[in-house]
């Protein structure tokens, strides 16, 4: 699995959603390692009672929290939809990472809090400890993220509302594309960025019985939460970086793979 580049040859399998899995092939292509896209997670609006209130509550929010890229995408879809300008809404806006803060700053979301880790069980613990606020805080989030914030929050005292903006399903054109790949033995390395890549890419394990074929794959992991879902499943985590980010991940990659 040695190379001239880093990952020269190395096949690794990226499972993330369309959005981001481009990026990340590049990342791979770059160190001279072999993409192999199978997108495990596609998002789309959940539109609710809750969006159509937005008129008259939404300024009632002190703080509007985002955990993911996507929270923002929807959440500013949503108010489009309602004919609401972003700057109509005065209160403050924190994120779960830098990706995601880099994200809002992009669309004009000026953000006030990032913590200096990037999971829900971090941001908790620092956004109460560093903002002690006393108003309300929305929660953006997708139907299958955790409320580990929202929990946090209200053990705190704070009033916390969360909103599902968007619904994650597993492709359906993506299912005999992993199995194919799986059986043929494709893969060198297989990459997850999220709890729902694992849960989607186990599905299909379990449903065509191919564990015996990903036994002694290698895992790569974005960051703690994630490692923690494969594991559970019994899958070999090998690869998670300290700084939860895609490109560190394929840093901690590049290293792992040197070590072999």
């Amino acid at each position: 699995m040695k190379g001239k580049r880093p990952l020269e040859q190395v096949k690794v399998l990226i499972t993330r959603g369309n959005e981001g899995s481009s990026e990340t092939g590049s990342l791979i292509e770059n160190e001279g390692g072999v993409p192999i896209l199978v997108p495990l997670l596609h998002f789309h609006p959940h539109i609710d009672p809750f969006e159509a209130s937005l008129h008259t509550t939404l300024h009632t929010y002190e703080w509007i929290i985002f955990t993911s890229k996507n929270g923002v995408k929807f959440f500013l879809e949503a108010l489009k939809r309602q004919g609401i300008p972003l700057p109509s809404y005065t209160g403050k806006f924190a994120a779960v990472g830098t990706k995601t803060e880099q994200y809002c700053y992009k669309y004009g979301i000026p953000i006030s809090f990032v913590p200096e880790n990037f999971t829900g069980d971090d941001f908790a613990e620092e956004f109460i400890s560093k903002v002690k606020t006393d108003g309300q805080v929305l929660i953006p989030k997708g139907n299958l993220a955790r409320n580990v914030i929202a929990t946090e929050l209200a053990s705190a005292g704070v009033s916390c509302q969360e909103w599902i903006v968007y619904e994650t399903v597993l492709p359906e054109n993506s299912i005999v594309q992993l199995k194919t790949i799986i059986e043929k033995e494709q893969v060198d390395i297989i990459t997850f960025t999220s709890s729902s890549t694992v849960h989607h890419f186990m599905k299909v394990i379990r449903h065509y019985s191919l564990y015996d074929q990903i036994r002694d794959i290698p895992i790569a992991c974005i960051g703690p939460i994630t490692k923690k879902t494969a594991e559970q499943y019994g899958l070999h985590v090998k690869i998670c970086p300290s700084v939860y980010t895609v490109n560190e991940m394929v840093n901690e990659m590049k290293e792992f793979i040197s070590a072999c």
